[in-house]
């Protein structure tokens, strides 16, 4: 199968890592060009598992509405669907990592390596500034996007703004800033 998947016909030769690596060696000099074997095969399967776990569920959820049963049977389901949220980012965090740490050694493959890639001009200051800067940034955002979530949540589904509330003068076309056709 794997042939097949390499050359869309059966009677391909696939070559093994080791093979590779000793062809490699004679093509772009001595070295070890071999990915970490490991991550990348564990990242793919989190990547995939997740994946077919979002699959799974909504085609389950596809099956309960199509039925009219989402509201009495699927009760443990929505609860299910909370903890699915994660999913996506765990599927896509488990494929970033299987691609990045796969292409090793490579920046660019037969042209560049990673540790060709390092610059001389960045130091290791600038990259702890940067790092504490961007997790710094995203906490704030997190912070501010788990407190909206909170307060519409505690809102409830049916939640409108009372007219005390509206302010006419914030408002002068009548339609939240757009335009009002007014007939008599």
């Amino acid at each position: 199968m794997l042939s097949y998947l390499s050359y869309s016909k059966f009677s391909g030769s696939v070559k093994g890592m080791k093979e590779l690596n000793a062809e490699y060696q004679q093509t772009y000099g001595p070295g070890d060009y071999i990915p970490p074997v490991r991550t990348t095969f564990w990242s793919f399967r989190i990547m995939i598992a997740a994946g077919g776990l979002m699959i799974v569920l909504a085609l389950y959820g596809t099956f309960l509405a199509m039925r009219k049963k989402l509201e009495v049977a699927g009760k443990w389901f929505m609860r299910l669907m909370v903890f699915a949220i994660s999913l996506p980012f765990i599927a896509n965090t488990s494929g970033w990592i299987m691609t990045e740490v796969g292409r090793q050694p490579w920046t660019v493959f037969g042209y560049m390596t990673t540790e060709a890639g390092v610059s001389p001009n960045v130091s290791a200051g600038m990259i702890l500034f940067s790092t504490i800067a961007f997790t710094a940034a995203y906490t704030v955002l997190g912070i501010v996007m788990v407190y909206l979530f909170v307060r519409e949540i505690k809102a409830g589904p049916f939640a409108v703004d009372k007219p005390e509330d509206h302010d006419e003068s914030a408002d002068p076309f009548g339609v939240d800033g757009g335009y009002s056709v007014v007939t008599k």
